[in-house]
């Protein structure tokens, strides 16, 4: 596949979002004095990107989640505060978030194995302008494992460059987590080539240890029990570097967890012999991206183990997301491992009551400072849920089996 060049005419296409199947997403597109502007204000929707030498909004230089686009035009005329001489690559934002960073700061990357002269830099611009523009640390891992030598830039001023590259994009959320031809060509080439697989055969990506506010499952720490049972080892990849971390998923059999930034990684260096279950710890549809990725990149068809019958949402949301914790009904779920080969149907769990319940999520909340509020599978989003009466010892509610995401690719 050879990514098409595209004239700085052709720097507004139609607004669509990008598509693995081709279009603006495969396109290059170079211009003369152009001004890349960083956000001003910390937002989803941020006024930022790329403005050409004619005043016009380079349309390629915008990161679309969905059928959504994350970066629009900034309000004009735009002066420069600084130049920025020589050729050099426009990345898109960086993200401080881990997952996000995998999902939507890379996606440009691609261009480097098509591009015919070389570039001085990477150049990003901040998504939280109000952070420090400094590479974390596992983010220059990732740009090593990719082998990337150049030297990397954030942007925190508008900038006018002499000569920038703004590749398509080519990889994210929403139909582009398939990733374009050319994306997943290149992170199969580059990405981590030298690292050997390292583990157990069996691996459960755990979230139990997450500080901060993160959100995962209800009684985690049983749902490790039960899969120790059948030989699968609790990992927290947090603790260690992301080589090792990609030594681990590269070694695992099986592999099982909840969604989750890990199984973007997950989906980088997976191979077809693989087996993976994602767990849902709420009720959304997040997890359509992360089963895509491992379907495309790696040619794996994950189970998804749809066994969520309620959510626990802290009282300052009022709706499942990243902060929330997941109800799951045990039982559901051991089914769905049992009948797709990741567990033997005999091995017995331990099935929690809704007592346990409530009381691990009251001990979250003393430890939070808040409160979180039960909304059972099938209310609707975004209306306040009431709290929580203790019903007693009482069996988890039922919930149909998997997603079926589709045929494998």
């Amino acid at each position: 596949m050879h990514a098409k060049p595209a004239s700085p005419a052709n720097t507004r296409p139609d607004p669509c979002p990008p598509s693995p199947d081709g279009g603006w997403s495969q396109d290059i597109v170079t211009l003369q004095d152009a001004i890349v502007v960083p956000p001003i204000t910390s937002a989803l929707t941020q006024d930022c990107g790329v403005i050409d030498n004619a005043g016009r909004f380079c349309a390629h230089s915008a990161t679309w989640r969905g059928a959504r686009a994350l970066m629009t035009e900034p309000e004009g005329p735009v002066k420069a505060a600084r130049t920025l001489a020589g050729r050099h690559l426009f990345a898109g934002q960086l993200w401080s978030h881990f997952g996000h960073f995998l999902a939507e700061s890379i996606s440009r990357l691609w261009a480097l194995d098509h591009i015919k002269k070389n570039v001085e830099s990477i150049v990003f611009i901040p998504k939280r302008p109000d952070e420090q523009p400094a590479l974390k640390g596992y983010q220059k891992e990732f740009f090593d494992l990719l082998g990337i030598t150049i030297p990397v830039q954030i942007l925190d001023q508008p900038t006018q460059v002499e000569d920038l590259i703004v590749p398509g994009q080519g990889f994210g959320l929403g139909a582009i987590a398939a990733g374009t031809p050319a994306f997943r060509a290149y992170m199969a080439r580059a990405f981590a080539p030298g690292i050997k697989p390292d583990g157990p055969p069996r691996l459960y990506l755990s979230r139990s240890r997450l500080g901060g506010q993160e959100g995962s499952i209800v009684l985690e720490d049983m749902l490790e029990a039960n899969l120790e049972k059948s030989g699968y080892v609790a990992y927290h990849p947090q603790t260690e570097t992301l080589g090792q971390q990609i030594a681990r998923y590269r070694a695992a059999e099986k592999i099982i967890g909840p969604d989750g930034s890990a199984f973007h990684l997950f989906g980088f260096v997976a191979n077809d012999t693989q087996k993976a279950a994602v767990v849902l710890r709420r009720n959304s549809n997040v997890f359509l991206g992360l089963a895509n990725q491992i379907r495309h990149f790696a040619g794996i068809k994950p189970v998804l183990v749809n066994a969520v019958v309620a959510d626990w949402i802290p009282d300052h949301k009022s709706s499942p997301g990243r902060y929330s914790f997941g109800q799951l009904d045990f039982e559901q779920a051991r089914q769905t491992l049992a009948e797709n080969g990741f567990i033997d149907p005999d091995t017995p769990w331990q099935i929690p009551r809704f007592r346990q319940v409530k009381q691990a999520m009251m001990a979250r909340a003393r430890e939070k400072g808040r409160q979180f509020l039960r909304v059972k599978a099938g209310e609707p989003a975004g209306q306040k849920p009431s709290p929580t009466r203790d019903t007693g010892d009482q069996k988890p509610e039922s919930r149909p089996g998997p997603v079926d995401t589709g045929p494998a690719r």
